[in-house]
């Protein structure tokens, strides 16, 4: 049965995973303050409500993750204030979401407040396009085709015949509407679109705004809807650029970044920063070679790896505020009462980590480890992050939207739905490993891999050299230590093999066929960024 009114609100953000959830030092204090009959209504009409839907989404790193992994020491006290907020906080937010203290997004640190956090969830890819085009079909890349930023024909789009998140929910009777960002191949398919107008404004610390002009005009039309909402259900999808300015500030802005103005004293790098050695990572240590921001950044000194994450926290802080103005406008309706917000990412950032920067190749953490929170009535708050389940975005967010809808979840569809542990039930189905796929960002390298989380480790397997990586999530979260070629780790080497095998024949993935097209003059210096010389494979390419 369906519900007559409530939302379902879903903000996704292309944040980088808040480097691990920091589950040991959660003290956010959250209030449960729904209101008494709110709670009774929900739990009475479980499943007859029937949900909207707000999705906000973000182009590329929020965050979350890379900067929860620094300290700070005068952590924020200032109160976030939502209009009519059903859930009004009562108390000052001294730790984020994840338990750091340095670049908090108050608002989203709100909604996480009261509602569950899943700190084990991992993207099917850590790249926009084939995330997002995944997001949206509940599919993993290789299932939908999309495994690169690439357009067509290198690309096609998600075929008609695919049920996708929004043409699930508008055949059920839901309003379907989508602000911001596409970049999805088709897979927002079921959702009206309104592009987003460029804005001007003024940002004199940070001049390097290419996306930020986008973010304006997106979230004037998010606040613009939901101050006067569609009177049916609906899912509405949010789709804010921020904090990608940062590939920007690093790649079209070329220089070394000291030039800015930082207010205050320079963020600190985090613990992973420095690689212990680079003779044992696989592919991965020739990304400077790959990738033109890595090129640049490559021989960069500590204080410019600092000046860019004080960047990446001001784009971060910016987007932050638009998300602010958007839970204004959504909690000054009544409907706001009844709406279930999610925060998820489709990848993360290296936010120094390794000494990367940006997005590309690898499976670290802070690239594939994303926020994904829900809050909302019906939703049985946590105060601690849910660490016990591996959970898949990708392939969860559908199923579990669909459940908390009354929608039925088509067959084909592979994930997991999450309602009974957001209910506060035991959830029976789980995911034994969630894994992340690479094929290329836009095909002037070619190196695929491919990466499987288990209960307790990492293993990474790259075609290019059949490099391998195995990492104890446990004991070196920060994947410092390449455990493959350790003999003692044998036998766990071995099962996570199986668990990729194992993905492959049942996913019926192409992997192990695929091509590797990576240029040889890309691989002939020393190991490590620091040594890198000549030309990156984007600018051989371009001279040809």
């Amino acid at each position: 049965m369906r519900y007559n009114r409530s939302l379902f609100t879903v903000y996704s953000f292309i944040t980088r995973h808040l480097f691990q959830f920091c589950t040991k030092n959660f003290h956010l204090r959250p209030k449960q303050v729904f209101p008494p009959f709110l709670l009774s209504l929900f739990s009475y009409f479980c499943f007859k409500i029937k949900y909207h839907l707000i999705l906000t989404k973000n182009e590329n790193n929020l965050s979350f993750h890379g900067i929860g992994s620094l300290r700070h020491s005068s952590p924020s006290t200032r109160k976030a204030q939502f209009s009519d907020y059903p859930m009004r906080p009562s108390y000052t937010t001294r730790r984020c979401a994840y338990g750091h203290t340095q670049g908090c997004t108050l608002p989203i640190d709100e909604v996480a407040s009261r509602g569950v956090i899943f700190s084990n969830a991992y993207v099917g890819c850590p790249l926009s396009q084939p995330s997002r085009a995944a997001l949206w079909s509940g599919m993993m890349p290789h299932q939908t085709n999309v495994r690169s930023n690439s357009s067509e024909p290198i690309n096609t789009p998600i075929p008609e015949n695919v049920p996708t998140l929004g043409s699930l929910f508008s055949e059920n009777g839901y309003e379907a509407v989508h602000f911001g960002k596409t970049h999805d191949m088709g897979s927002l398919r079921g959702f009206k679109h309104k592009e987003p107008v460029a804005k001007p404004f003024t940002d004199p610390e940070f001049p390097v705004n290419n996306d930020s002009f986008l973010d304006v005009g997106t979230c004037e039309d998010v606040v613009s809807y939901l101050s006067n909402p569609s009177e049916k259900p609906f899912i509405c999808i949010a789709d804010f650029q921020n904090p990608h300015n940062i590939c920007g500030f690093v790649g079209e802005n070329e220089g070394v970044h000291t030039d800015r103005p930082v207010s205050g004293t320079l963020p600190e790098l985090p613990d992973n920063f420095d690689v212990e050695d680079w003779n044992n990572i696989p592919t991965v240590q020739y990304i400077c070679c790959s990738h033109r921001r890595m090129t640049q950044a490559s021989h960069w000194s500590e204080e410019n790896y600092r000046h860019y994450i004080a960047a990446f926290q001001h784009y971060t802080k910016m987007v932050s505020k638009q998300v602010e103005s958007v839970l204004k406008a959504l909690y000054s309706t009544p409907a706001g009462k009844n709406t279930i917000v999610v925060i998820l990412a489709d990848h993360g950032d290296g936010m120094t980590s390794h000494r990367m920067v940006t997005k590309h190749i690898s499976f670290y953490d802070e690239m594939t480890n994303v926020p994904f929170i829900f809050a909302g009535p019906g939703i049985k708050h946590q105060k601690k992050p849910v660490d016990h389940l591996l959970t898949q975005p990708t392939l969860d967010l559908l199923p579990t939207l669909c459940d908390l809808a009354g929608i039925p979840v088509p067959a084909e569809k592979a994930g997991i739905s999450l309602a009974p542990t957001l209910k506060g039930e035991k959830q029976k189905k789980t995911h034994p490993y969630v894994v992340s796929e690479w094929h290329s960002e836009y095909e002037y390298t070619v190196t695929p891999g491919r990466m499987v989380r288990g209960p307790r480790y990492k293993y990474t397997h790259y075609l290019e050299g059949n490099g391998e990586e195995l990492y104890d999530m446990k004991n070196d979260p920060g994947e410092r230590k390449n455990l493959a070629k350790n003999p003692k780790y044998a036998k766990v080497l071995a099962e996570h093999r199986a668990m990729l095998d194992d993905y492959i024949t049942r996913s019926k993935d192409n992997y192990r066929s695929l091509k590797v097209d990576a240029d040889p003059r890309c691989r002939n210096h020393t190991p490590g960024y620091p040594n890198h010389e000549g030309p990156s494979a984007r600018d051989i390419i371009k001279r040809k």
